[in-house]
């Protein structure tokens, strides 16, 4: 039997009744008895309205409610209304004013606006006229729509009313909403289908926050913003015509096979802040030079860059033929396209060098390096081997991060793994002569051969000596693998400090022989890339492939105002003598390019105008002085002024100072300011700080000190292509991979967040030693008590 209109009156009271008592046992934020009630005064008030009001007062309120926003929809329908129920074939409208007015919970027949606290009069039959009155007129609305109407013009927020009539920060604008997640997919790797899951979905659902869009829509969006900001970047640098440094390499992705090149420009921007940006991250075919050549050129053109200082590669024979084809094709964009006619365009990294140094002294890992690593593998193979190894330690808490084990591959990691271990000798020597599965997990069967080891006390001296010899190179690569600090200008100090090291062990008698030989062997490896005599005719044609020292590296150091000329020539006392040849000639060739430097930059560069209106004064004051020098006060006597008289007498002394910036720099005293302690001496801020005094040398200290000296910046980069191109987003194409490693360092910079680049081994050792406390602090039966 159907309902009719007439007895929906009729039943509503009986059941508003037992809803009551329902709510009385089950209190809920919203009640089903006030749902109803709402819902019939709604339905009161609109036959009211429609019975009282001409239909174009309810027109004109439709379209003043239009003006607020494109979320009301005019006839809007009730989302549980009677007729949804079941109870009524036709769904009632309600006014616009509910969604801003609040019905007290003692009070039926009174309202109170969610924007101003106002308390009104609403009975069920007196219409909505005057609650839409005070709505249009109230300032807190006025605010509340002016918000509205922002929405998208750059404001990231909406002042929303809360349900106790407060004015809050309720949630951002869709456009803003948009943003910040593709930005959270971006920074955090996300996969691009994140945006679709359960997760995110359920999350902006419970914060009230925008329906997420989908997933190729927000894969559009990462793509415009990758372009935009690419955009903004290629006019910041064109304005600019910022000349750049590079670095660059070449990264194979592990579940794709895709080989992929990075490129990584570096620059001192206005602010004398060093820069750091990825500008590509390409597919490549092959790693032939002529491919790297050919990428790096479109790369380039692709930002319209046209000025290039220098380029930092690894020492493969690819780059090698790779810098000269690409110094012929970039020298056709002009004269001004590289710095000296590109004669110091390639550099070497200095971080890889080093790596092939110690592994020419490594190349046979000794038997007592062997030892040490196999009990340190024996200890850390399980939690009861761990904790005998624990009663037998009396330094303190002993922890799995403790005794790293080395990457065989990685010499740094095992000279880390052999300094932790020095640190236990006692506690091994213990095991051996007390532990008998220790003893006898060396008597086991490997290869066919028995098990090196155990460590005895000769092979405790020979690794503590060799770590003492190691620390040389592992204090040399912290310097050097620095990606957000200039060191351009450390970088010889630390090649003359291993190289006299290195010399002295190498020509020492002592009780280590093999260490001697270690030390000959390495000094090979130096003389072959820090040869700052050989020519690169002569390095081609050399019989032991002899490498060409970049010599920038060395006049770098002058540009340190702490360091100037004096540092340089001291290195080159140090290694050669003082009147030695070799002397004689690094000295004059280092001011040689010092000045070829200074006049390419004088004259196709301008000073500024700092510069310039300097000149244009001493103009005039030279006018002025000509035209008062040149009057006649009577009787034949001129017109004299002292500062004219003063510059004839410094001319005909030869006191007058007529040198350029170059050699007045090099004559000024070094600087002796000594930084605070944990601080670092900031070369960047002298220079910004002395540049209106040095206009032209100033701009070639801003290019070499932008030069990296490694390529580890490059290199970090492959640490977030590794996350990017992970198993389950193989599948992305080469141009989205790009995108996403970019942008994420473009956004990373822009927010002035630490790079996770790749972590160092100490960085992983205390990651283990925190879960290793946090395991002991909730498992106490872990805790290994000592022995009385």
């Amino acid at each position: 039997m159907s309902l009719q209109k007439g007895q929906i009156v009729l039943v509503a009271p009986t059941n508003l009744q037992s809803l009551q008592k329902i709510d009385d046992c089950f209190p809920s934020p919203s009640s089903a008895s006030s749902r109803i009630q709402s819902e019939m005064a709604s339905s009161d008030t609109h036959q009211e309205e429609n019975n009282n009001q001409p239909m174009e007062e309810d027109v004109s309120s439709d379209e003043d409610m239009e003006t607020l926003g494109s979320n009301y929809k005019r006839n809007e329908r009730d989302e549980e209304g009677i007729g949804s129920s079941g109870l009524g074939s036709r769904k009632k409208t309600r006014s616009f004013v509910w969604k801003h007015l609040t019905r007290l919970k003692d009070d039926y027949d009174r309202c109170k606006c969610r924007y101003c606290g106002k308390e009104m009069p609403c009975p069920s039959k007196s219409g909505t006229t005057n609650l839409r009155k005070h709505i249009l007129g109230c300032k807190g609305f006025l605010a509340w729509k002016a918000a509205k109407a922002s929405k998208g013009k750059g404001k990231q927020t909406e002042l929303t009313p809360d349900e106790e009539g407060n004015l809050t920060l309720y949630k951002v604008s869709e456009d803003v909403f948009k943003e910040a997640t593709d930005e959270l997919i971006v920074l955090a790797e996300l996969p691009l289908a994140f945006i679709e899951s359960l997760a995110w979905r359920s999350f902006c659902l419970k914060v009230q926050l925008h329906t997420p869009v989908c997933r190729k829509t927000s894969t559009k969006q990462i793509v415009a913003m990758y372009a935009s900001r690419k955009a903004k970047m290629k006019k910041v640098l064109g304005q600019n015509k910022q000349r750049l440094s590079l670095t660059t390499d070449i990264w194979v992705a592990p579940y794709t096979s895709a080989s992929y090149m990075v490129i990584t420009a570096h620059f001192v921007d206005a602010s004398w802040k060093l820069q750091k940006m990825i500008i590509g991250f390409k597919n490549v075919d092959d790693h032939k030079g002529s491919t790297i050549a050919k990428v790096l050129i479109d790369c380039l053109a692709e930002w319209d860059i046209r000025r290039v200082f220098c380029i930092t590669v690894d020492n493969a024979t690819a780059n090698t033929s790779a810098m000269k084809k690409f110094k012929e094709d970039f020298m056709s964009q002009g004269e001004d396209a590289l710095v000296l006619n590109g004669e110091f365009l390639h550099i070497r990294c200095a971080t890889h060098i080093l790596n092939l140094i110690v592994k020419e002294g490594l190349a046979e890992i000794d038997d007592s390096v062997i030892a040490i690593r196999n009990a340190i593998q024996y200890v850390r193979s399980s939690t009861n081997r761990l904790k005998s190894f624990e009663f037998r330690v009396e330094s303190g808490k002993m922890t799995r991060g403790s005794l790293p084990l080395d990457v065989k591959t990685r010499w740094n990691s095992t000279y880390l793994m052999l300094d932790q271990a020095l640190k236990f000798r006692l506690a091994f020597e213990k095991m051996e002569s007390e532990d008998k599965p220790y003893n006898d997990y060396f008597m086991e069967i490997t290869d066919g051969k028995k098990r090196i080891g155990p460590p005895s006390k000769s092979d405790w001296e020979e690794v503590e000596r060799l770590v003492h010899f190691l620390v040389i190179f592992y204090n040399s690569t912290l310097v050097l693998s620095a990606s957000k600090s200039i060191t351009s200008h450390k970088i010889y100090n630390e090649i003359v400090t291993i190289t006299r090291n290195v010399c002295k062990i190498s020509n020492a008698q002592g009780p280590d022989d093999s260490l001697r030989y270690k030390a000959l062997s390495m000094m090979g490896k130096i003389r072959k890339y820090w040869n700052p005599f050989v020519e690169e005719d002569e390095a081609e044609k050399s019989k032991f492939k002899s490498c060409k020292m970049n010599k920038l590296i060395i006049v770098a150091n002058v540009f340190d105002p702490r360091k100037k000329m004096n540092f340089v020539n001291l290195c080159f006392e140090m290694l050669y003598g003082k009147e030695s040849i070799e002397y004689t000639l690094l000295s004059e060739s280092v001011l040689d390019i010092l000045k070829k430097l200074y006049d390419e930059y004088s004259l196709r560069g301008s000073g500024g105008s700092q510069s310039q209106g300097g000149s244009s004064s001493q103009t005039q004051d030279q006018d002025a002085g000509a035209a008062f020098e040149s009057r006649d006060l009577g009787n034949g006597i001129g017109y004299e002024r002292m500062d004219n008289l003063y510059e004839e007498l410094i001319q005909e002394a030869g006191t007058h100072d007529s040198s350029n910036e170059l050699e007045l720099y090099l004559k000024e005293k070094v600087e002796t300011t000594k930084p605070m302690v944990g601080t670092e001496y900031d070369v960047l801020s002298w220079w910004r700080r002395n540049s209106p005094k040095f206009p032209t040398l100033s701009r070639v200290a801003a290019d070499i000190l932008a030069v990296q000296v490694s390529s580890v910046a490059s290199e970090s980069a492959f640490s977030t292509s590794g996350r990017v191109l992970d198993t389950y987003r193989s599948c992305l194409t080469h141009f989205m991979v790009e995108v996403l490693v970019c942008t994420q360092q473009w956004l990373k910079s822009e927010k002035h967040m630490k790079e996770k680049g790749v972590p160092t081994i100490e960085q992983l050792l205390e990651t283990v030693e925190l879960e290793d406390d946090l395991m002991r602090a909730n498992e106490p039966e872990f805790n290994v008590q000592e022995l009385p």
